[in-house]
């Protein structure tokens, strides 16, 4: 591997920096009960499920922007699809009780992950080569605010 395609692997600050700042409401969240003025763990958990269902429909979107810019033999019309169930994944996590959402999302988070790492991996160059890291370091961070707010709130 060449200098120029490490660097293309490289997640950029721009892209890391608001990425990881999108896990500030989980973690505060997932741990509001042990801050020193503590949410109710209801209250908590419906607006950690709802942050939740906003940011799944975020990274399902991605693949809608992907599909639409790609010149590529990529499967257009998979990527459109797909783009719009994280977003129905996270509605129907809203639209149940609280604890059976918030494992709605986990799913919903581990699904988005093997997507991408299909697209990623069967169609080289449609997105980024950073974008796999990213979106696994991420889904990690949410999935262990998930196990948190299970664990703390539930």
């Amino acid at each position: 591997m060449t200098i120029t395609e490490k660097q293309d692997y490289k997640i950029p600050l721009a892209v890391l920096l608001p990425g990881l700042a999108g896990l500030i409401p989980f973690i505060a969240l997932a741990f509001s009960g042990v801050w020193a003025a503590p949410l109710p763990p209801v209250q908590a958990l419906y607006m950690f499920n709802t942050y939740g269902a906003v940011i799944l429909s975020f990274v399902g979107a991605i693949w809608w922007g992907l599909a639409a810019a790609t010149g590529q033999q990529a499967p257009k019309s998979i990527m459109f699809y797909w783009s719009v169930t994280p977003a129905l994944i996270g509605w129907f996590a809203l639209l149940v009780n609280l604890d059976i959402g918030l494992l709605m999302l986990a799913a919903g988070f581990v699904l988005q992950w093997l997507g991408d790492a299909w697209l990623v991996r069967a169609y080289p160059g449609v997105a980024p080569a950073w974008l796999f890291s990213l979106r696994t370091i991420l889904t990690a961070g949410v999935l262990a605010c998930i196990a948190s707010a299970w664990w703390l709130l539930v």
